[in-house]
């Protein structure tokens, strides 16, 4: 996401993630006060059924479904991509059948992104509390890996990156605006915290505030490692499904472009993962 927002985006991204992050926060603050008032699991789901009826919320909770479903296969999809770039570092490069082909026309269909899929599925269905450990395990690697990949791309900060602040093949502030767009598929998740409403020990004090904070955390991660990689190359010049480990190769930090492999796989699975435990709470 990152590097194909950088294609429109250029050094402007960082504000890009803020600006979708604010949008965010807007969201997150509805779904926080229905949470604290609406003390049970189901998200939009639940909330649109005690305020609107059966009808509306039957609509409302396929559309869940089918959100949460979208996001999964294409972060396992760009699970794929991280995992080829990985092997062929190792000098090992996989079959392309096993991650580009063609089916009824659609192009690039994976085979490992529904090995991925299936992999987590029979993770989650051993219990909730397996499925617990190892998405905090996931998450805590995620967050140390990616605070790492932080403060190694400060040290190499050039501030002639940010000269243009915007690309004028992209129309200038344009580009960053469609950016923009393009990053808000990046917030989607906090409100899954929604879903597991019953879990917590204090649902209506607890949950709010976790939504809350989710969504502040991650707008500032986000925006921090934006604005620090693109001080370290200019991120429109490299693929853009592998865009961070890339510019950590082309300032000669290539052992650190294994570390973005690592911290991508940390990242999506994580992030695959709660998506997918939320589906069977919609259900």
């Amino acid at each position: 996401m990152t590097g194909v927002a950088a294609q429109y985006a250029g050094p402007s991204l960082f504000l890009s993630f803020l600006f979708a992050g604010g949008i965010a926060m807007t969201t997150a603050m509805m779904l926080a006060e229905l949470s604290s008032r609406i003390r049970t699991n189901g998200s939009a789901f639940s909330y649109t059924y005690a305020t609107m009826g059966e009808l509306p919320a039957w609509v409302v909770g396929w559309n869940l479904n089918l959100r949460y479903g979208l996001c999964s296969a294409g972060l396992a999809r760009g699970m794929t991509s991280y995992f080829v770039g990985l092997f062929a570092k190792f000098g090992a490069p996989l079959p392309t059948w096993m991650y580009s082909m063609s089916f009824f026309g659609a192009e690039k269909c994976s085979i490992l992104s529904i090995i991925f899929l299936l992999v987590l599925h029979l993770i989650y269905i051993r219990g909730t509390e397996e499925s617990k450990i190892f998405n905090m395990v996931f998450t805590v690697l995620k967050l140390l890996t990616l605070l790492f990949i932080i403060v190694v791309a400060l040290a190499k900060f050039d501030s002639d990156n940010f000269s243009p602040f915007v690309l004028d093949e992209h129309d200038g502030w344009a580009g960053s605006f469609y950016a923009t767009t393009l990053i808000f598929y990046g917030y989607t998740g906090f409100d899954i915290v929604t879903t597991l409403t019953q879990e917590a020990q204090k649902p209506s004090k607890n949950v709010p505030l976790a939504i809350k904070a989710s969504s502040l955390i991650c707008m500032c991660l986000y925006a921090l490692t934006a604005f620090a990689l693109y001080g370290m190359a200019p991120l429109q010049n490299f693929n853009a499904e592998t865009a961070m480990a890339d510019a950590f190769a082309s300032v000669g930090l290539e052992k650190i472009s294994f570390v973005v492999y690592f911290c991508a796989f940390f990242g999506i699975t994580a992030a695959c993962f709660t998506n997918l435990i939320s589906q069977p709470r919609i259900l």
